[in-house]
């Protein structure tokens, strides 16, 4: 079957999930019977174009890394992206645009002419499902179609699979977890006696630094996961504005080698926990000692440690992910899709 995609951000993470498609294009039609086809690319620094019978992907990829624009792809869309998506004759629209932290974005406005228009969703990114979930959600069941969003916290570890199907039944009462891999990266870098510059340096030759690294940095990205786990998994209702949060930027240049002198180690550890009836969330810099399950996470590497009333206490751990791993959650759930799993 074939499966139109319009793909909505052509960053990192947009152009390693083409490239996957062109490595595993045989694996994906002898395995799952799925032919996967880019008919639209939109962006805001290469511009936007369509083609019905298919991008080509690699010249699409070669001029998008060379940093012009791809309208020589196919024919230039001159609508604005949600009037695009509206009409696009496509199956499934891939979310994959820059974060940003208001209830009000284009990534919303374009998940949401997606699913209104009876087509399928697949988000990275997590501005639209932490402040939109249960709208986004009840829409989706409304009108039949796909909404999934594993690469939203842990790159490819399977987070909300997890819960929402294997786990089903059990109740989540708090988490804490290393979900930034810029700011693990800086403070690791720091341990090691390079300075803040040279961590933020490095998560950026990688990939990993958000378009806006303020994102990153300030602890903007780690409070919108804390957040979307803890109204995904628990039920709750916060907005990262208004969860106590702090990032790498702010911190002391002596602090990580002042923790290591006293046998512990600087992380950033994002919280979520039941309150009575309520549930909250903080991110914190935290001076862990060698007792805690975070301890041991380093560099790029991400953990999530979840305590549930049927599981007492366990552990997912995500080893030094690359973007592949992220354009891996969006491959997964396509596949997903494709096979009638429509939500986690």
């Amino acid at each position: 079957m074939r499966r139109r995609i319009v793909l909505a951000g052509f960053g990192n993470v947009g152009r390693e999930f083409a490239r996957l498609l062109l490595e595993n294009r045989s694996e994906l039609t002898r395995e799952f019977g799925l032919d996967a086809s880019i008919v639209a690319i939109l962006t805001a620094r290469h511009g936007s174009v369509e083609n019905r019978a298919g991008i080509d992907v690699r010249k699409a990829l070669r001029l998008a890394d060379a940093g012009v624009s791809l309208e020589s792809c196919g024919r230039g869309i001159r609508e604005r992206s949600p009037e695009f998506i509206r009409r696009a004759r496509a199956d499934v629209v891939i979310e994959v645009t820059p974060l940003r932290i208001a209830p009000r974005q284009v990534a919303y406005d374009h998940v949401l002419a997606a699913l209104r228009t009876g087509k399928h969703v697949i988000t990275a990114n997590k501005g639209p499902v932490v402040y939109h979930y249960r709208q986004l959600r009840e829409l989706a069941r409304k009108n039949h179609v796909g909404f999934r969003y594993e690469g939203t916290v842990m790159d490819g570890a399977p987070v909300f699979n997890l819960f929402q199907e294997a786990l089903r039944g059990a109740r989540v009462e708090s988490f804490e977890g290393i979900l930034n891999s810029t700011t693990n990266l800086v403070l690791s870098e720091i341990e090691a006696g390079h300075t803040y510059a040279d961590g933020v340096e490095a998560a950026r030759r990688i990939g990993f630094l958000e378009t806006d690294p303020s994102m990153d940095l300030d602890g903007w990205d780690a409070t919108v996961k804390a957040c979307l786990l803890a109204t995904v998994l628990m039920a709750g209702r916060l907005r990262p504005e208004r969860v106590p949060r702090q990032g790498v930027s702010s911190l002391a240049p002596e602090a990580a080698r002042d923790a290591l002198a006293a046998g512990k180690r600087l992380k950033q550890v994002a919280r979520g926990w039941r309150d009575g009836r309520a549930v909250k969330a903080s991110v914190s810099i935290e001076a862990i000692g060698p007792d805690h399950p975070l301890f041991s996470v380093n560099g790029t590497s991400s953990s999530l440690l979840v305590r549930t009333n049927m599981l007492k206490e366990f552990q997912i751990i995500e080893r030094d992910p690359g973007l592949r791993q992220t354009a891996f959650a969006v491959y997964a759930d396509l596949i997903a899709i494709h096979e009638g799993r429509l939500s986690p």
